[in-house]
């Protein structure tokens, strides 16, 4: 019986790469990644003040009786910095218990359930993990904590525009280097991050001191690990997959197939 010619033989990805066109790169990071850093970098003051003044009026709203303000700081090397700025509240022993109590329950509930090895399963244990571990500190330590709402107030800011910093970087070389066809999808995948970062920043940076206003310091641990840059990678990720996805689509067509660099 005769065989079946096939029409397509699929190379194995790890045998071929996309050449980079580094004068390309090099201008499309000038041109476009480079304005908002610049932007960014000399505008510390202005950005982070806008964003304080979104959640000041936010938690005012919230909370009307509540001491807040806005504070000023230095961070080197870009100046002065906003950030928000109220009394701190120690957890009781009550919410402490409380909360030591649900957690376990909603634990053992994960660990018997079908769904105990699944990603976000695994996510939610290791966020229970980590606030597990702050209500024991705070049980036996609590007058030996030293940070306040304000520390955390200012190191989240600094991270948060750290953050901004590094992603603007990252995105801008994966897409100007990441060959150089696909232009609006390099320019729509940058864009893309810059967006999601600043939206989810704001809200996250806002929701976060309304929780220390409103609560205590003892969720402070878990905003930092479990909603911190852990969880900025992961949208990162999830944006830079889609764009990859459609730029291999680009160089798998006959467009950009001579592109390969068979190795």
């Amino acid at each position: 019986m005769k065989e079946k010619e096939k029409k397509y033989i699929y190379y194995v990805r790890t045998y071929r790469r996309i050449q980079a066109d580094y004068v390309y790169g090099t201008l499309y990071f000038i041109f476009v990644v480079l304005p908002p850093l610049l932007l960014l970098v000399t505008h510390i003051d202005s950005v982070t003040k806008a964003l304080c003044n979104f959640s000041l009026k936010a938690i005012k709203g919230a909370l009307p009786s509540l001491d807040i303000s806005i504070a000023e700081s230095y961070y080197m090397p870009f100046g002065s910095m906003s950030c928000l700025s109220f009394d701190s509240q120690m957890p009781s022993p009550h919410e402490l218990l409380i909360n030591l109590i649900i957690i376990m329950a909603v634990i053992s509930l994960i660990l018997i359930s079908s769904h105990a090895g699944k990603p976000l399963a695994v996510y939610l244990l290791f966020s229970f993990l980590v606030h597990i571990i702050s209500c024991v500190y705070f049980v036996f330590e609590t007058e030996k904590f030293v940070f306040t709402a304000d520390d955390f107030s200012g190191i989240f800011m600094k991270q948060q525009i750290g953050i901004w910093i590094l992603f603007i970087i990252l995105m801008g070389i994966v897409t100007g280097f990441l060959g150089n066809k696909g232009l609006g999808y390099k320019i729509s995948g940058f864009i893309a991050v810059l967006l999601y970062s600043a939206v989810f920043g704001v809200l996250r940076y806002t929701v976060f001191m309304f929780v220390l206003a409103k609560f205590s310091l003892l969720y402070m641990a878990d905003i930092m690990f479990t909603f911190g840059p852990l969880f900025d990678f992961l949208y990162l990720v999830m944006i830079y997959s889609i764009y990859a996805d459609r730029i291999q689509r680009i160089y798998d067509s006959a467009e950009g197939k001579g592109e390969w660099r068979w190795l």
